[in-house]
């Protein structure tokens, strides 16, 4: 019986690579597109939607009703990394378009009032999905979750050990953002502490919620806590976990 020698295994193993890659790039060329590269930098406190299918101005309408109920959210601004077309456009046009997502801008005047459980399950609601849900526009802040199920030490320690390891296998890009996670079983609360936040950059929160899926808790709320707003500290350094005052 003969072996493979070195030579051959490599060979074979850059051509199976090979043949890998084109077969990805054949089936899914919209992945590979540069034009969902993320559009200018913003000014101010904002969120930036990534929203995974937003092709025509029909996906659009969908967009604006699903984000009309949201008390927090002025008009939707677009942001255009490609053509919008109408429906009309989208009905008779003859070849499959390289990517189907699009970008949209929302200010966010009073960020007390912002909360992304409701943003997410609005747009869900109307069939679109935000692949990313960006925000930026302060320099310290925490996003605070609120959960309904948090009922024993195994629930805390799993909540951190969890999304500690998810912080840990951050080599794809994600969770760059995140400093530390604390748990507050009494009040029922998942704390994500962002690191210092440089003007122009963002904190994509749907990898946080996404985090919570995979430690295996549905959120009720999160929102986002300024440091101005946050509790005032004990002589151990160590947060008071009472929150922001209730509205």
């Amino acid at each position: 019986m003969r072996f493979s020698n070195t030579r051959q295994i490599a060979v074979l193993t850059f051509a199976w690579t090979a043949g890998l890659f084109a077969l990805d790039y054949a089936k899914n060329r919209h992945l590979w597109q540069p034009s969902t590269a993320a559009p200018a930098l913003l000014a101010g406190t904002h969120v930036r939607l990534c929203i995974n299918h937003l092709c025509c101005t029909g996906c659009l309408a969908d967009v604006q009703a699903a984000l009309s109920g949201l008390p927090w959210a002025r008009r939707p601004a677009m942001v255009h990394t490609g053509v919008v077309l109408s429906r009309e456009q989208a009905d008779a046009f003859g070849r499959p378009v390289a990517e189907y997502g699009n970008w949209v801008d929302l200010e966010v005047p009073d960020v007390s009032r912002l909360e992304f459980v409701s943003l997410d399950r609005s747009l869900r609601e109307k069939g679109l999905v935000a692949g990313r849900i960006e925000f930026g526009g302060l320099e310290h802040f925490r996003l605070e979750a609120e959960v309904s199920h948090l009922c024993c030490g195994m629930c805390e320690r799993g909540t951190e050990s969890g999304l500690d390891f998810a912080k840990a296998h951050s080599f794809s890009g994600q969770f760059k953002w995140l400093d530390s996670v604390s748990v507050d079983r009494r009040h029922k609360r998942i704390v994500a502490h962002a690191r210092f936040l440089e003007a122009g950059k963002t904190v994509d929160v749907a990898e946080f919620l996404a985090g919570l899926d995979y430690v295996g808790f549905a959120p009720r709320s999160v929102r986002v806590l300024p440091e101005e707003a946050w509790p005032l500290k004990v002589a151990s350094g160590t947060p008071l976990a009472d929150g922001p005052a209730d509205e």
